[in-house]
């Protein structure tokens, strides 16, 4: 496990410092580069009453770092402490929910290029109109998550990201027994989080369906440090990949017996 929490460790850099090459938007044409790997997700967005707007979802993922970038990012770290930050490759993809590439009714469906590599979904951050253009992360799944490989070459598709306030009740069915439907005692804005998978069944736009790609083949991932500081959370029970035991701890149903 402890592995597993500093291959992530540039997650310390700030939201904005995100790690995509691309983000595509309004339906444009996509040719697929055979050095980068493509991410594909649908969010929804969620109508807000007072001052909160419409809330539009955007996911963050994690490039899990090799061997050789963990050592060369502890190296720039005890060089220059005070600014390796700033010079280390960002590891951190956010797929902006205000570019979206395409738009149906409340689904909004996100496009993004970055480096091939192992990612881990670490958390959601939202947007509404008094929010900044990256959002506000408002789940880290540091309790629990899912990782998968995106391969250079090929669209992988994430299905849908679901997220719902966990002091309100939901009609998302992912999600209906899982928010607490109760106030947080640290008055924060917490968010609970599902996936559900792409299916041969899952619409795609139509400028993207002759190209290569593939469901993201999901696998349970354990505990990692909250290092974005957001409300802390985990990611729903996914049938046939994560589940948590009666100590809240991660069962990867996906390990062989």
């Amino acid at each position: 496990m402890r592995k597993t929490c500093l291959a992530i460790l540039v997650l310390l850099l700030p939201l904005p410092a995100v790690a995509q090459e691309q983000q595509f938007s309004k339906g444009q044409a996509v040719q697929l580069d055979p050095s980068k790997a493509y991410f594909l997700a649908r969010t929804f967005e969620r109508p807000g009453g007072a001052l909160r707007g419409t809330v539009q979802i955007l996911p963050v993922l994690i490039r899990v770092l090799s061997d050789g970038e963990l050592a060369a990012t502890k190296a720039l770290a005890e060089k220059e402490p005070d600014r390796w930050k700033e010079k280390a490759e960002p590891n951190v993809l956010a797929m902006l929910a205000n570019e979206p590439y395409a738009r149906t009714k409340d689904e909004v469906t996100l496009l993004a290029a970055a480096k091939p590599g192992t990612y881990v979904l670490g958390g959601v951050a939202l947007t509404n109109w008094a929010s900044l253009n990256r959002g506000v992360m408002v789940a880290s799944l540091c309790m629990g998550t899912v990782k998968f490989e995106a391969k250079p070459g090929v669209i992988t598709d994430l299905g849908a990201i679901l997220a719902a306030r966990d002091d309100e009740p939901t009609d998302i069915p992912e999600l209906s027994k899982v928010v607490s439907n109760k106030p947080n005692q640290f008055m924060l804005l917490a968010y609970s989080v599902a996936v559900r998978p792409a299916t041969a069944e899952t619409s795609v736009p139509v400028p993207l369906a002759s190209l290569p790609r593939a469901p993201a083949d999901y696998r349970a991932t354990g505990a990692f440090p909250n290092y974005p500081g957001a409300p802390i959370s985990r990611l729903a029970p996914l049938a046939g990949v994560i589940d948590y035991d009666e100590n809240g701890d991660v069962v990867d149903l996906r390990a062989a017996p």
